[in-house]
């Protein structure tokens, strides 16, 4: 049996909030950041591809980073021009 796509013996998740969420809603209220972090597991890294559609400033930013600490989960955050870049073998 192979290993799965990461390597390191877990298929990775995406979770993407639905474009009806309110962004008003707090980012740790969002019912798919919620759904992360129950399946997240310590030493998993959470990749975070458009930190700006998932909080509303400096405060919100801090909280996402804390309650990552606490679960001792590894943040990655894609901003800016290289959250949408691809790669193409040729």
């Amino acid at each position: 049996m192979g290993r799965p796509p990461n390597g390191h013996g877990r298929v990775p998740v995406t979770f993407k909030e639905d474009g009806g969420t309110s962004s008003r809603l707090h980012c740790l209220k969002r019912p798919k950041f919620g759904a992360l972090l129950g399946c997240a597991r310590p030493g998993d890294t959470v990749h975070i591809s458009e930190m700006f559609r998932l909080v509303r400033g400096t405060g919100h930013i801090l909280d996402v980073l804390d309650v990552l600490h606490l679960d001792r989960l590894a943040p990655r955050i894609h901003d800016g021009a290289t959250s949408r870049a691809t790669s193409s073998a040729s």
